[in-house]
């Protein structure tokens, strides 16, 4: 009894390791004149995370996507990217560019660009490395194999949007940025190119951020559901819990 009294007990302490995080923003605000569209966004996302802004229009769900993808600049605010293999920051903007891919929800074509010419522009004026293996298999994947001699200006709405897609994706990118990615697609298209999203980000542990006003595609492709209103994050929670209410 006295040596159990004399023993020294030591209790193990268990230290959780803290999720990797892609991308780190924080107070991102942005202003055009006076008017405030962005007013203080704060959140992170992990390798792999598929998160959807949501919002009704005019709430910035574009803007903050555009500034995430440095399109556009912040009136105020940081955000940190963690794109380097051992999970350091990243500081140069074209390491930063180069590990982004965004599908713009309107899009302008220069004239007379044939759909091929538009893809080969972007490959070479980004330096992406891609094998022609590769490129092929996105054209097939995104019903563009045929259409590669096509002005891209004279296509479709749909068959706009598969290119937007595969232009976001093209570099293999470890964000994906996604706004309305839905909009003109026929129900096959939507439901082929859903599932490659999914397959993609699982299979490159990439972050897909997704901008839309479909309750079906947020349910389809995201984990977490963060509403934006009046400029500022309303909601932020992941998609189970939003369901099991």
């Amino acid at each position: 009894m006295a040596n159990l009294k004399n023993k020294k007990i030591t209790k193990k302490i268990i230290v959780k390791k803290k999720p990797a995080v892609l991308i780190d923003i924080k107070g991102i605000e942005k202003k055009y004149g006076k008017v405030e569209v962005l007013k203080g966004i704060s959140f992170s996302m992990a390798p792999g995370e598929k998160v959807a802004i949501v919002g009704a229009n005019g709430a910035g769900k574009s803007t903050l996507s555009e500034i995430l993808a440095k399109v556009k600049e912040p009136s105020k605010g940081q955000i940190s990217y963690y794109f380097e293999e051992d999970g350091t920051e990243s500081l140069g903007k074209s390491d930063i560019s180069s590990n982004i891919g965004i599908q713009f929800q309107n899009s302008s074509y220069p004239d007379f660009y044939k759909v091929k010419d538009l893809v080969d522009f972007v490959i070479g004026a980004a330096g992406i490395k891609i094998t022609e293996e590769s490129l092929d298999h996105l054209y097939e994947t995104f019903d563009l194999a045929k259409l590669k001699k096509d002005v891209a200006k004279g296509l479709s709405g749909g068959q706009q949007q598969r290119l937007n897609i595969l232009l976001a994706i093209v570099n293999n990118p470890k964000l994906l940025i996604l706004d309305e990615v839905g909009t003109g697609l026929d129900v096959e298209s939507r439901t082929k190119i859903k599932a490659y999203i999914k397959s993609y980000a699982e299979e490159n542990e990439a972050a897909i951020l997704l901008v839309s006003h479909n309750s079906d595609e947020v349910v389809e492709l995201v984990d977490r559901v963060i509403v934006i209103h009046n400029g500022l994050v309303f909601n932020d929670q992941p998609l189970k819990e939003i369901l099991d209410k």
